[in-house]
């Protein structure tokens, strides 16, 4: 089994239902149309590396719409795929997995007063991780959005159910209440024709 696949069944799934949850904690609707989700899964599957700029731009149109829980959302999605967030990204996660020799520890800080061999040394040192976190990223992109976007439509689908047994609760409830208004009318007319 690869690490992806690992993922993909433990952690990814796990992520994508905890920050959905806090995004959506007391959402009434879900932010995003179904084309939108099916959108993102289509950019995450095909071009993994634009998944940012893809959510970027989204949030920027639903900006100037107005539509600030869609903002929201595409901000999260930006949040989940950014390489420089101190919070959980697939890239944050890809950093616990990156190889001994090219982790942060072990890349020496610049400093004034290196040498042009230490420099060297430490750029390629950058070089070789950056490169290590962009395939990782071009694998679990795609992996994530998959669980990320399941997610996305079932909790949607919650919400419109919801929404949909709230608005029969009370269309049965108003019809009930016609229904006993006319019951207490018909009532007072039987007894005033009666009494009269």
């Amino acid at each position: 089994m690869t690490c992806v696949d690992l993922l993909s069944d433990t952690t990814y799934p796990q992520q994508a239902v905890k920050q959905l949850h806090q995004l959506l904690s007391n959402a009434s609707e879900f932010p995003v149309e179904s084309s939108q989700i099916y959108g993102l899964r289509q950019i995450a599957r095909q071009q993994p590396d634009k998944v940012l700029d893809f959510a970027r731009h989204q949030s920027d149109r639903a900006e100037k719409l107005n539509h600030q829980a869609e903002v929201g959302f595409w901000e999260l999605v930006a949040k989940l795929c950014n390489p420089s967030t101190s919070e959980w990204s697939v890239y944050t996660e890809g950093r616990t997995y990156l190889p001994e020799d090219i982790r942060d520890e072990h890349i020496p800080q610049r400093q004034p007063g290196m040498t042009q061999e230490e420099q060297r040394n430490r750029n390629e040192l950058r070089t070789r991780q950056r490169k290590w976190l962009d395939q990782w990223a071009n694998e679990h992109i795609p992996a994530f959005f998959e669980r990320f976007c399941t997610q996305c439509l079932y909790r949607k689908a919650m919400i419109e159910m919801s929404q949909s047994n709230r608005n029969n609760d009370t269309s049965t409830y108003q019809a009930q209440r016609e229904v006993e208004n006319s019951e207490a009318r018909q009532r007072a007319f039987t007894d005033a024709r009666q009494r009269g």
